[in-house]
């Protein structure tokens, strides 16, 4: 896999490697953290990682309208700069394929925060989540219907639907 040239099951092996090395120890990481609080909710406002550095900047305006979620506390941008670290660095070593990496960066983010709600020991958040606007789960802002009365969080749909098709390009290129 050091080469340019990444043959499509190594694609499939380096895409789960990353998922199983990044999105679930993170999940696990934050259910411990977070515990029933997520989101950072159940940090201490008065630490440095518990505070938002870029809420009302333009630079949190584009984040969120993007994401669709709260401002990111400064945890979270240390998680993020920490994400875009490994995979410059898987980059220069592993794969020179920039598709397969923003499919690995997309699909990352989505197995994370859905493991998190999987996962989460504390607290039916799976439940909290498929309520939707009518669940707990405050931080995702943008809600598609997926039932009677259950909801998924719409940059699910976002990651996920990234995630292919830039594993699709990843795999022609």
């Amino acid at each position: 896999m050091i080469n340019n040239k990444i043959n499509p099951m190594d694609n499939y092996t380096f895409y789960a490697l990353n998922i199983l090395l990044f999105a679930l120890p993170l999940a696990l990481f934050e259910i411990n953290l977070e515990k029933t609080q997520g989101w950072g909710g159940g940090f201490p406002r008065d630490k440095w990682y518990g505070k938002s550095s870029l809420k009302g900047t333009w630079i949190d305006k584009i984040l969120t309208s993007i994401s669709r979620f709260e401002s990111p506390l400064n945890y979270h941008l240390v998680i993020m700069f920490l994400f875009l670290a490994v995979f410059v660095l898987e980059y220069l070593f592993a794969t020179k394929n920039i598709f397969l990496l923003l499919s690995c960066f997309f699909g990352v983010n989505f197995f994370a925060d859905l493991s998190w709600f999987s996962f989460n020991w504390y607290f039916d958040s799976m439940r909290q989540l498929l309520k939707g606007p009518n669940g707990s789960i405050t931080w995702h802002k943008s809600w598609l219907k997926i039932g009677k009365t259950s909801y998924i969080p719409a940059t699910y749909l976002w990651w996920l639907g990234l995630s292919v098709l830039f594993m699709v390009l990843a795999r022609i290129w």
